[in-house]
């Protein structure tokens, strides 16, 4: 149902219906590339997290017959923050971002892993490699693109890739019985992000709108995982990715 709706939507996007004046495009794009919004983002995540006390969120375990407790939430503070500073770069076209996001990567899977993604040790080290194929796809060429077959070859690719990797993680790496909801709600956020990865080492602007599904999704699957931080992040990834799309739209149309 997810593929079918992204091979529809690209084509028929309610933004596509919207017309724009060159000024209004202008001050968007100036929002887009602005310093100014990196902080908003930043401030966002680092004030839902102390606010909502997510810094005092630990995890507790055994080595060696002695307890330790480690303090997750100071780490997932610290691991949002880089993150958001990776999207924004990706969106202003700065391949840093990219290099930010494959490095975050690792940490964002430990972090996924321990709060009860079991899918994590497995789709993880996927979402590494496709960054880090961006990164190198960037080095060479900065090409924004129009939607073609490779586009929606990328999206089934992901959602295969995620839900294969997830079931196998869920069935055989986890000693509890699956549960269904958290399976779909880890393995539907998975293909979007495994798909938009893969394409956005060729810069299509219309893969903002998959960004925008996966930015709903991940809010859902963060609260199912009562990581309150990261909603409060998504959220504001889902309007930078308005504006990442609006603006790498007009940049496609002034190349072209």
């Amino acid at each position: 149902m997810w593929a079918i709706i992204f091979l529809y939507l690209p084509k028929h996007n309610w933004m596509n219906s919207i017309s724009l004046s060159e000024k209004s495009i202008l001050t968007i794009k100036s929002i887009t590339n602005s310093t100014y919004l990196d902080i908003i983002g930043l401030i966002i995540v680092v004030t839902a997290s102390i606010v909502l006390e997510y810094h005092k969120t630990v995890f507790s375990f055994t080595f060696q017959q002695q307890n330790y407790v480690f303090y997750l939430g100071y780490l997932s503070i610290l691991n949002t923050s880089f993150s958001m500073m990776g999207n924004r770069l990706v969106t202003k076209k700065n391949n840093i971002g990219n290099f930010i996001t494959t490095c975050n990567t690792f940490l964002s899977g430990s972090i996924d892993y321990l709060l009860g993604n079991a899918g994590a040790i497995l789709t993880y080290p996927v979402s590494f490699i496709g960054n880090y194929l961006v990164f190198k796809a960037w080095k060479k060429s900065k090409i924004l693109r129009s939607i073609d077959f490779i586009f929606y070859r990328n999206i089934i690719l992901g959602f295969f890739f995620s839900l294969v990797l997830n079931y196998i993680a869920f069935q055989y790496l986890s000693e509890k019985p699956i549960d269904w909801k958290l399976f779909f709600a880890i393995t539907i956020p998975a293909g979007l992000t495994f798909g938009g990865t893969f394409n956005t080492a060729r810069m299509y602007p219309d893969n903002w709108f998959m960004w925008q599904f996966y930015n709903l999704t991940k809010a859902i699957q963060n609260l199912m995982l009562m990581n309150i931080a990261n909603v409060a992040k998504y959220t504001f990834y889902f309007f930078n990715a308005i504006l990442g799309y609006i603006t790498w739209r007009d940049d496609k149309k002034k190349a072209a």
